[in-house]
């Protein structure tokens, strides 16, 4: 008698449902008082769980404005997918259209099938309308477990950040567990969760009692954007039936997140000035210091190369009486009388003076004979503006941008990270024409700095300190030959000596002499001397100035990693995913208002250690595959 009553009863539940369903083509008239507002639909329960063929009820409770039941008021049911899936488990509904009671109820019953995975609950709502009122709705899940947690987020006390938090949103991951999800990334992950819970309490249902299960929840403020956020694990084997247990989610990371690679600019302006840079300029304003230059800086040059000292400790030509034998002193005393510099130029004390056009006895000096040799090179030599380099080298040094990437990945405790940077260029853009050098052209030994530690805390990235090899001062005298030097065709320092100095003419008869054949001619001649005295010395002196001019340079090199770095940065999340778009903004972004990041340097110079202080902005790097 069992099994045919059981039939029985299947079949009636059956034609009931169908003829139900027959019903539900036909939409209900609307009462003659439908009501435009102040209509309130509640669902009870709000959520419920079936088993896979199976059925359920939610009520759906009608009030107006006073709390009073609604009779006879039109209901319409509906299945809403909310969690964006297709697996409703083929669920159905006993109408779609109902009137409610006396008591104000409207009942509607929910049919389910099989699931599309056994091991994943199928979620979905059903959703219920009426006129006057903006709906309500209950969330269905469909599994085999009847188990439940309830989640408690706990955003830590002691992050700056976590104060900010005024909404919760949190995301199950059914058979995941936190080591599966990029915490860094949500976005990634999202769609694998089921619909986010954004009010308490954080009950989820139907968890299997298998496996373990992820919980991710992020803190957002009051403008939408993740500020905290964590994830915790739910096992299964925790869980009891009919029962609801309670765990605790510790939001313990900062957002936004800055893993990932960004490109990096940074910007120094050495001001005041690295000690260094007053030896190159000095030696650099040698051409033009004096009224008699460039030929005051040749005679030094020759007379110093007589004694071996065109170069010494750094200073350019340095003649001294006693040490360039009898010639040289020779050469020395018919030189002119000392007068002043030029008003323009640096004071330096390694400057050897200057000299006029008369000697002490009132006769021409060696100066004005050597002068007269440029007479017909007066213009050329007057526009190529030699004494423009020490401003110049003023002006190029003022200002370096270094090119770099930073790799950014997570470290293994919370908010604080991992950083390789790499330097990828150095510019000048304040060179007389205004140039980059990428880091391998230059041969730097060491342009990258691995495993640096770097700490989120409050919107700002800090950097511990780091170190590679600048070479400021070579990579400042290739700017200088590819702006200076080449705008007054020469390619290095040698090159511009034998071009200014090639340029000396001495005409006997037919014969016309010019550079260091032209200056032995005319010294030689004026001190009494053989021709060809000083042709070697002439020769070795310019020689040595010219690799001079490039050396001083070296002050600002360093020995080993000559440049460190630490610092700082704002994290920027433009479209508020949790995920640092840039690092660092020169000045408002997206509707963000934030500062550039800020380095503190140190140049370990020859000449000394010099602190610099730097600004730097990054953006996320677009990587090809």
């Amino acid at each position: 008698m069992t099994r045919p009553c059981t039939v029985l009863r299947s079949v009636c539940l059956l034609v009931a449902v169908a003829a139900a369903g027959c019903r539900a083509n036909a939409p209900l008239s609307l009462p003659d008082a439908a009501r435009t507002g102040g209509i309130v639909l509640r669902a009870s329960p709000s959520s419920l769980v079936i088993r896979p063929g199976s059925s359920g009820r939610i009520r759906f409770s009608v009030v107006d404005a006073t709390g009073l039941p609604v009779a006879d008021y039109p209901v319409d049911f509906a299945i809403a997918n909310e969690s964006g899936g297709e697996d409703t488990a083929g669920a159905k509904l006993s109408t779609q259209h109902s009137l409610t009671s006396a008591s104000g109820d409207a009942v509607v019953e929910i049919i389910v099938g099989t699931l599309a995975r056994n091991d994943r609950p199928a979620i979905f709502a059903v959703q219920a309308t009426c006129p006057g009122s903006t709906g309500a709705q209950a969330e269905i899940t469909v599994t085999t477990n009847a188990y439940s947690v309830e989640i408690l987020p706990v955003p830590a006390d002691d992050l700056l950040g976590s104060a900010s938090v005024v909404s919760t949103r949190l995301y199950f991951y059914d058979n995941a567990a936190c080591a599966d999800l990029d915490l860094n990334d949500i976005g990634a992950s999202e769609g694998q969760a089921r619909a986010p819970h954004v009010n308490p309490p954080f009950v989820f249902s139907g968890v299997a009692a298998t496996g373990v299960h992820a919980v991710l929840g992020i803190g957002l403020d009051g403008s939408g954007v993740v500020r905290v956020g964590g994830c915790v694990d739910v096992p299964g084997s925790a869980l009891h039936e009919s029962e609801t247990i309670h765990a605790i989610l510790l939001m313990d990371h900062l957002f936004p997140v800055p893993s990932g690679a960004f490109d990096v600019a940074s910007d120094f302006q050495l001001n005041p000035a690295p000690p260094a840079l007053t030896t190159i300029r000095s030696a650099w304003q040698q051409w033009a210091r004096c009224p008699l230059d460039p030929a005051r800086l040749w005679i030094d040059c020759t007379i110093a190369a007589l004694g071996n000292t065109a170069s010494l400790n750094g200073t350019i030509c340095v003649p001294g009486p006693g040490t360039v034998g009898a010639l040289g002193d020779l050469l020395i005393a018919s030189r002119g009388t000392v007068v002043a510099p030029l008003a323009t130029t640096l004071a330096t004390p390694s400057d050897t003076p200057c000299h006029g056009a008369t000697d002490s006895a009132g006769n021409p000096s060696l100066e004005s004979a050597v002068d007269a040799l440029f007479s017909a090179a007066r213009g050329p030599i007057s526009a190529a503006n030699l004494g423009a380099f020490a401003t110049e080298l003023a002006t190029l040094l003022d200002d370096i941008r270094i090119d770099s990437r930073m790799t950014i990945s997570q470290s293994s405790d919370a908010n604080n990270y991992r950083v390789d940077h790499d330097l990828l260029a150095i510019s000048f853009p304040d060179a007389l024409l205004p140039v980059s050098f990428k880091a391998q052209v230059l041969g730097l030994p060491v342009t990258t700095a691995r495993g640096i530690l770097a700490t989120l805390k409050a919107d700002q990235l800090s950097i511990e300190g780091h170190a590679f090899t600048l070479r400021l001062g070579t990579s400042a005298r290739y700017a200088f030959e590819a702006s200076s030097l080449k705008s007054r065709s020469a390619e290095d320092s040698t090159a511009l000596v034998e071009a200014i100095f090639g340029q000396a003419r001495w005409s006997e008869q037919d014969t016309v002499l010019t550079g260091c054949a032209a200056m032995d001619a005319i010294a030689c001649d004026h001190t009494h001397q053989p021709r060809g005295c000083l042709l070697d010395a002439c020769q070795a002196g310019l020689t040595a100035l010219g690799r001079a001019l490039a050396g001083v340079f070296d002050n600002l090199d360093g020995a080993g990693l000559d440049f460190r770095l630490s610092g700082s940065a704002p994290v920027i999340d433009l479209d508020m995913d949790g995920r640092a778009d840039a690092l660092g903004v020169p000045g408002s972004a997206g509707g963000l208002i934030a500062g550039p990041g800020l380095w503190s340097g140190e140049i370990d110079a020859r000449a000394g250690s010099y602190l610099t202080y730097g600004s730097w902005s990054a953006s996320r790097a677009t990587v090809s595959h």
